[in-house]
């Protein structure tokens, strides 16, 4: 297939086709090492363990991590598509747009950058890399999908002139067919975690972004209605705003305006505070998931999300959003068999929580795999939640899951390991498993209930819901209430420090996993001699 574009300049020596030089000489320091480790790579996909746990800094992870493509793995992209991508960087998104389209056209202004990209993606479907800015592409309405992620903020080098962007937004419009979409992610100006003092992604300045950049900078986001205004001036329709978290750049989740203000519980559950602060470490001066509660229960939370995910239509009303998904997220902090995407969606009158495995093929390493559920929504507290409101529920509840253990052990069989309180709803009419993904061969009632107090001490002592100067004495404490010994509960912890060592690994040869299961070990006898409260 082809597009106007490649009918352009020739490849060079790195197989990049170079439009215009000088557009952008910007750099975060990664380039040459990711585009090495590019270049050697076996595995070279969107879901690339091998690429993933090569990353050791944060701009690695950027370039590297195979939760990068979550942004677009929210959205129903057409498998016949022609796309074009605006600032691909060394290619994250694009791997993935291969895959999923039919034409990827990636332009990049950073030559060292396009460098990485073509690296990435040789060999790898439809794709051609070019060297150069939107304004090098033909304005012929070659494309269905125009993908601008993480680019809008830096077209108008900080200034707040309101033209340089729609022009740059006008010239995607220009080049999108009849129907076609335009797919923008950015930064929120008034994002939560900037309101709680978070330091701002492009300048390291708390407060900076939501005080309107008082000392510029080389980047500039935006309100909503700001940022839907640039693109409805820009001949854009049909503009759907989708709020994602911790940001669109590693993305675990993407809600819709409509679960905001119909599922309250779930909007203020899926985001998973607090948000990591990547240009610098800075203290919080208000805790980031209650000020999501507030905003999300005073009918606010819609123009407060991390970043925005921007659809909108060249005279159409944009389709990659499914009508009857109100939110997704996901796990790729992960080995790529066990990374999955969740829907919550509707279904008739029900909503219904749908999670399936993200690897085409996901398989199973040393016993341990994750399976497809599903999941009704019932707007009730899980075990944990109701045990952090009203501590004097805790024995009783405690003794309940026990006995619900025990009743399904033999339905369940391995996926009995993931019946801890944390995925049990507390109803009128009694217990209900929600996210029993894990499956872990070999696994007995005993193992699960040592296991659920382990994580339940930690989790409690974490957010100082429990008693005991000790994360270890709050085990100890659960154990008694549950009437097993301190030795029965401790002796689970090598089965759990395998299990994650498996669940960050995957398929790693078996001295290696036996060394990190070693090194999990010691890490939670550490945990145990800590502070409870931390």
């Amino acid at each position: 297939m082809t597009t106007p574009l490649r009918a352009g300049a020739e490849p060079d020596e790195y197989g990049c086709r170079v439009l215009s030089t000088g557009v952008s000489d910007y750099s975060d320091g990664a380039e040459d090492l990711v585009t090495a480790l590019l270049e050697n790579a076996q595995d070279r996909g969107s879901l690339s363990d091998e690429l993933t746990l090569a990353a050791r800094t944060w701009p690695e992870r950027y370039h590297l991590d195979h939760g990068r493509a979550n942004v677009l793995r929210a959205l129903d992209l057409p498998s016949g598509a022609a796309v074009l991508e605006i600032g691909c960087g060394t290619g994250a998104v694009t791997s993935y747009l291969a895959e999923r389209c039919r034409l990827v056209d990636a332009v990049e202004p950073v030559p060292s950058r396009a460098r990485g990209a073509r690296a990435r993606t040789r060999d790898f479907g439809d794709v051609e890399v070019f060297v150069g800015g939107i304004d090098d592409v033909p304005a012929i309405e070659a494309y269905d999908i125009v993908v601008v992620i993480g680019v809008l903020e830096y077209v108008g080098a900080g200034s707040n002139d309101d033209d340089r962007y729609a022009n740059f937004l006008r010239a995607a419009h220009a080049r999108l067919r009849p129907g076609g979409t335009l797919v923008l992610a950015i930064e929120n100006q008034f994002g939560v975690k900037y309101l709680c003092g978070a330091a701002e992604d492009h300048t390291g300045l708390p407060w900076d972004s939501v005080a309107g950049y008082p000392a510029g900078g080389v980047a500039r986001t935006f309100s909503r209605a700001r940022l839907t205004g640039l693109v409805e001036r820009s001949g854009f329709t049909g503009t759907t705003v989708l709020g994602a978290f911790p940001d669109y750049k590693l993305t675990r989740t993407v809600l819709t305006d409509e679960l905001l203000a119909t599922h309250p519980r779930l909007a203020k559950q899926l985001p998973g505070f607090p948000s990591p602060d990547w240009a610098a470490t800075g203290a919080r001066v208000a805790d980031e998931g209650r000020v999501w509660a507030e905003l999300v229960d005073a009918g606010l939370a819609a123009h407060h999300g991390n970043s925005f995910l921007v659809l909108a239509g060249k005279d159409a009303e944009p389709r990659v959003w499914p009508r009857e998904t109100l939110a997704a997220f996901f796990s790729t902090d992960r080995a790529a068999d066990f990374c999955t995407r969740s829907v919550v969606e509707r279904s008739g009158g029900t909503l219904r929580v749908r999670r399936t495995p993200l690897a085409d093929r996901p398989g199973s390493a040393h016993g341990v795999r994750v399976v497809s559920t599903v999941d009704e929504v019932v707007d009730v507290p899980t075990v944990l939640d109701v045990v952090r409101a009203e501590p004097g529920r805790l024995t009783d509840l405690l003794g309940q899951w026990r006995e619900f253990v025990l009743a399904r052990a033999g339905e369940l069989g391995p996926r009995l390991w993931d019946l801890t309180p944390q995925n049990l709803l507390v109803t009128e009419s009694g217990l209900v498993p929600i996210d029993l993904e894990w499956s872990v061969d070999g696994c007995s009632a005993d193992d699960v209930l040592a296991r659920g107090i382990l994580i339940t001490a930690d989790e409690l002592a974490r957010g100082g819901h429990a008693e005991g100067p000790t994360v270890g004495d709050v085990v100890r404490d659960l154990g008694e209430r549950l009437g097993l010994a301190e030795a029965v509960v401790l002796g689970v912890v090598p089965a759990e420090a395998r299990f994650q060592a498996v669940r960050q690994a995957g398929r790693c040869d078996p001295e290696y996993l036996a060394a990190r299961t070693e090194e999990l070990t010691r890490a939670w006898t550490v945990r145990l001699a800590e502070p409870s409260g931390r």
